[in-house]
């Protein structure tokens, strides 16, 4: 694994941690252009292989004026697990 991968499983449980609990009503959300270049900074996939196994982590941000929605999608060979599967391959 190469340090750009392990930057790049770092980025991914950064935003995950940061964004687990993102289910917020309420409140203002800024207006379109800051939600829209808010999503396109957030919406993301990671892809790396390691030792002949695919690791995936898609990371789903939608924001509307009064609500944020967040989903982060862990996989290793296309079956879904959750972020220990990244946690793991920093140790």
């Amino acid at each position: 694994m190469t340090g750009a991968d392990r930057i790049q499983i770092q980025k991914a449980i950064d935003n995950h941690e940061n964004l687990k609990n993102s289910y917020c009503w309420g409140g203002d959300n800024g207006n379109g252009q800051a939600r829209t270049n808010r999503e396109k900074r957030l919406n993301f996939t990671v892809r790396l292989e390691s030792d002949g196994d695919l690791y995936e982590y898609t990371s789903s941000v939608s924001i509307s004026r009064k609500n944020c929605y967040y989903k982060g999608y862990f996989s290793k060979n296309g079956k879904r697990g959750d972020v220990r599967l990244f946690k793991k391959l920093l140790s």
